[in-house]
């Protein structure tokens, strides 16, 4: 279950458009850290009941969060980084069940996966293609995201590569008992399509995930 530190976790029950609009502006707010610089532009879009599109971004210390509206007859300018996700496995990063790995450690600080060091940046940068994690939990739980990056992967109608992994293989990655190379070598990881791709953005991850 989720160990929580004092405003690390938005209140139990917090719609997914109430922890975006209300509460993840006031704990960045609060935050004692302020990051320098302008981070990656990303619109978060949510699927299924109490969904939306929304757009994040920090500039010179401050967070926007905007819902974004399509415009009927008008072409969206597109974001850096686009994720795709059902309203229900948005949550469980943040309010983690017995089924799922805990993709979000308690001591991680939701508002630091906003705010990405130069190095993280400069992997950002590089990443181009759209991606889809389906994480196999416990009970037949499922979980998945669907991410883009850069050009290709906003132009691309459907992710190009898929990553399919299971909570034994998510928990060794997060202990670093075990990496995504080792992982894909031994067949814990599942890729299908681009695994070059699948590996960068898998060694991105790694940089985040774990106590």
């Amino acid at each position: 279950m989720l160990r929580e530190k004092a405003g690390n976790r938005p209140p139990a029950g917090s719609s997914a458009s109430a922890i975006l609009e209300s509460w993840l502006p006031a704990a960045f707010g609060a935050a004692a850290h302020k990051p320098e610089g302008t981070s990656p532009h990303l619109r978060l879009c949510l699927s299924g009941a109490e969904g939306g599109e929304w757009d994040l971004q920090v500039a010179d210390g401050n967070l926007r969060v905007e819902r974004h509206v399509r415009r009927v007859g008008i072409r969206d300018d597109d974001p850096d980084i686009r994720i795709r996700q059902s309203v229900a496995d948005f949550l469980a990063v943040l309010y983690p069940s017995e089924d799922l790995f805990e993709l979000l450690p308690a001591s991680s600080s939701v508002v630091d996966l906003l705010s990405p060091e130069a190095q993280e940046k400069e992997l950002l940068d590089r990443l181009d293609g759209r991606i889809k994690f389906e994480l196999e939990g416990r009970r037949r739980r499922r979980w998945s995201v669907d991410a883009a990056f850069g050009r290709s992967g906003m132009r691309a109608g459907r992710p190009r590569t898929t990553v399919a992994i299971d909570t034994g293989t998510c928990e060794k990655l997060a202990a670093h008992t075990l990496n995504p190379v080792q992982a894909l070598l031994a067949g814990r990881l599942r890729v299908e399509g681009d695994k070059t791709f699948a590996m960068q953005v898998l060694m991105l991850l790694a940089t985040r995930i774990g106590g």
